[in-house]
């Protein structure tokens, strides 16, 4: 006989809160982008000292961080919380052609429980009432492509040029079929 599962419940979407990064935000922050970045560093652990590891960490936050802000100006930068505990990170653009998600993550122990997937409905609802789509990259061998493909993104294909992932990223779209025209284009970059 087999021990029993486990299944840890959904969060309940009111519990979710963003709010403003800020300076004292830190060290949570890069805990969260360094969660987020361990599936791409994972064949480095063993291969290489812990103290080489966290400098390519560090430096890998410092170089999204400032390409996210020199490259999308109006971006937002907030702390995800669930019931007042930081429990991850959201980027987002917000153009008046389109809303950029950037970047997301939450802490492994809060994955699996749809906070991610309440924040990105909170962003298509936003794109939704501006009547645009809401647009993002993502590494090809990112186990999260397959959270947007359930949400209803589609493949534009690779990166284009001038894109900050150009050509190693695939570019995807969500609209609401109800209020985004069609015709309405996103923006490579």
């Amino acid at each position: 006989m087999s021990a029993p599962q486990t299944t840890r419940p959904d969060v309940n979407p009111l519990d979710i809160h963003l709010r403003p990064a800020q300076a004292r935000d830190e060290a949570f922050l890069r805990q969260v982008h360094d969660a987020g970045r361990a599936w791409e560093f994972e064949m480095l652990r063993g291969q290489v000292d812990d103290h080489l590891l966290a400098t390519v960490y560090k430096q890998q936050y410092g170089a999204q961080h400032d390409a996210y802000f020199n490259a999308f100006t109006l971006a937002k930068y907030a702390v995800i919380e669930w019931c007042g505990e930081p429990v991850g990170r959201v980027y987002a653009d917000f153009r008046d052609h389109e809303i950029r998600l950037l970047d997301i993550n939450v802490l492994p122990a809060y994955r699996g429980r749809r906070v991610g997937e309440i924040v990105i409905r909170g962003l298509c609802g936003a794109a939704s009432q501006q009547r645009v789509p809401l647009t993002l990259q993502v590494n090809p061998l990112n186990p999260a492509r397959a959270l947007y493909v359930r949400l209803g993104f589609i493949s534009q294909g690779l990166a284009g040029e001038g894109s900050p992932g150009a050509g190693a990223f695939i570019e995807m779209a969500w609209r609401d079929p109800l209020t985004t025209p069609e015709h309405i284009e996103a923006s490579p970059g």
